[in-house]
């Protein structure tokens, strides 16, 4: 389907069975269009934050390209059985985004301090680039608030929040080379100038950044178009803003795919 972005909507994370009862459908959303997703755990339930597709036509986004106006959250505590939380942010209740533009596209959320942050990119009111946004709420469902401006000195796509042990807090992000900086306190602002990840392959699109910490080790998942469509790739450091080193492909391209989101996550002792 030429207007929506493939693969309505699968976590590249294995959903496996919890009971010998109950098995997981994937796709895991099947009554809209959905692509990107990031997932977390809060409070013991797993929280899925895609972007939301819709069919564009005369007078609402550009035929036959993503037509995406708000963002949506899925729940779950099994991975089996998934509420939908309805609309957590809509383009039109974005002061700085263009609300002709249709493009809210891969969000990701993150929690500190008790409260929730939920990162979105969109096109600006006064500029053609894409910026970043922060949204703000007391529950990772919602209501969100969004900032009145997006986050200053960032330009790019696919935002991915990671918070490390010692409470610091990085933002990545997309702009055909991956990016990162180091977040304030209140998660609104960057704490320092924003650098190219280095280690990551010198040709091809990458976007789609996802980083998690496990014994010491950093990992940074990216999809990376290798030749003609992405791959989902990894890359391995000993430190959050890098180098970091290419260490295998998760996930090979496919035919039928040409984006390759992913998140990994610890849930209930599993990876």
């Amino acid at each position: 389907m030429k207007n929506f972005r493939p693969c309505l909507f699968m976590l590249n994370f294995s959903i496996v069975f919890f009971s010998s009862y109950a098995i997981a459908q994937n796709p895991i959303i099947t009554n809209q269009f959905t692509a990107d997703p990031s997932a977390r755990v809060f409070d013991g339930k797993v929280y899925v934050y895609p972007s939301h597709d819709i069919l564009a036509d005369k007078g609402r986004g550009r035929i036959g390209w993503f037509c995406m106006e708000d963002y949506r959250v899925f729940s779950s505590e099994n991975l089996v059985d998934w509420t939908d939380h309805g609309v957590i942010v809509s383009q039109n209740k974005v002061p700085w985004v263009d609300s002709t533009s249709y493009s809210m596209w891969a969000p990701d959320c993150i929690t500190k301090n008790g409260k929730y942050y939920f990162f979105f990119p969109s096109k600006p009111n006064n500029g053609r680039f894409f910026s970043i946004g922060v949204a703000v709420s007391e529950n990772p469902f919602g209501p969100f608030t969004p900032q009145p401006e997006p986050i200053e000195n960032v330009r790019g796509i696919d935002p991915n929040p990671f918070i490390d042990k010692d409470g610091q807090a990085y933002l990545y992000w997309a702009a055909k080379n991956i990016y990162v900086a180091k977040l304030k306190e209140n998660m609104l602002e960057l704490a320092s100038e924003p650098q190219i990840i280095e280690g990551l392959p010198d040709k091809g699109l990458k976007e789609g950044p996802y980083v998690f910490e496990r014994n010491g080790i950093y990992y940074l998942t990216y999809p990376h178009v290798q030749d003609t469509t992405e791959r989902l790739e990894y890359a391995i450091s000993d430190n959050p803003i890098g180098p970091f080193k290419v260490t295998g492909v998760i996930m090979d391209e496919s035919p039928h795919c040409w984006t390759n989101q992913n998140s990994i996550i610890k849930f209930k002792g599993q990876w």
